[in-house]
């Protein structure tokens, strides 16, 4: 039955009421079409085709350990380049790499950032496929996507889910943000591909964070533009320098400590810790010290804070504006600073 449409009259007589009070008439509200709910594809098989085509098998062979590991990775180049988990290949003796084509070829450790968890494998010869990159800034929430990779050692076997949360940060795991998702990861999916439904790698899975007895964990993943960067910056003939690392842990402002510092809104990152030697120790940032700036650029949460640093190049003439207590400060470095930047460990050669 077609609604019936309401007389204008009682709404001109509330008009005439609001303006007789002095209260300035609201705005016009036009209805919005009704959006098309998201239906899941009829088959993810095309995707699936699609971004299979990059994902690759990891087994290692690390001295001590009875069993090799077993993780997944995938192509960033038509070069022989992978990204992978750096935690998977850490201290391995050989690292063995199982082709889209079936073959097995050995890999050589071209370098790793541990404190990102990404590492770069080498295999020559270089298989025949150029990998798609999807845009993680383009994601939206409840968005299908999808893992490739080698739970339990099961060969290539794919899950499926959507889009949770974006540029997640925790306090521990430094200057990197997640992809949170439903994503169904086990051992054996880190370091594999995360892909969107059109087949294009969005991510590298990282790690879920498990709930407890009886209840699925949420699943993370590092947007690909994070890892091509810090691919960038690991390999051999990377034409520009390392950027400078803070050497500081941080997190989202908890809102019972912006209410005691005096503000009425939990914005800006917290630091938890400064490491001995670090840049952020000669910036003399301290535990507590809330970031609300960082060269000019806001810093609303401990994400904001994330990207200026991975946009950071030069140590020197750093300025970081930070609230500490009830006092407003901006830090700076010294000159000579730079020399004192920490660079991701390098694992080539092994």
């Amino acid at each position: 039955m077609t609604p019936r449409r309401l007389p204008n009259r009682p709404i001109r007589a509330l008009l005439l009421l609001a303006l007789a009070a002095g209260l300035a008439p609201a705005a016009r509200c036009e209805a919005l079409p009704p959006r098309k709910p998201a239906t899941p594809p009829a088959s993810f098989a095309p995707a699936v085709q699609r971004g299979s085509a990059w994902a690759v098998g990891i087994y290692m062979f690390v001295p001590g350990e009875d069993e090799p590991r077993v993780g997944a990775g995938f192509l960033v180049d038509d070069k022989g380049a992978i990204a992978t988990s750096a935690h998977l290949v850490d201290g391995a003796r050989q690292i063995l790499v199982a082709l889209p084509d079936k073959r097995l070829v050995v890999a050589t450790l071209e370098g790793l950032d541990m404190a990102s968890d990404v590492a770069l494998l080498r295999v020559d010869p270089p298989p025949r496929a150029h990998p798609v990159f999807g845009r993680p800034g383009q994601l939206h929430v409840g968005d299908w996507v999808m893992a490739v990779g080698e739970p339990f050692g099961l060969e290539r076997s794919v899950s499926a889910g959507i889009v949770s949360g974006k540029d997640r940060h925790f306090g521990d795991d430094g200057e990197v943000l997640f992809i949170q998702s439903d994503v169904s990861l086990n051992p054996g999916n880190s370091g594999g591909p995360l892909l969107d439904a059109s087949g294009a790698i969005v991510g590298m899975n990282a790690r879920t964070i498990v709930g407890p007895v009886g209840t699925p964990g949420a699943s993370l993943a590092v947007p690909i533009d994070i890892v091509l960067q810090l691919v960038g910056e690991l390999r051999k003939d990377a034409t520009t320098p390392p950027r400078p690392r803070l050497g500081a842990l941080f997190d989202d402002v908890p809102p019972l400590t912006a209410w005691a510092a005096g503000r009425r809104e939990a914005s800006g990152a917290i630091v938890l810790s400064v490491a001995r030697g670090s840049l952020a120790e000669q910036l003399r940032l301290r535990s507590g010290d809330i970031v609300t700036a960082m060269n000019g650029r806001p810093i609303a949460g401990s994400a904001d804070l994330v990207n200026a640093l991975l946009a950071w190049r030069r140590a020197t003439d750093t300025r970081i504006a930070v609230r500490r207590g009830t006092e407003d400060l901006v830090l700076t470095l010294d000159p000579g600073a730079e020399t004192a930047q920490t660079a991701p460990a390098s694992g080539a050669g092994r």
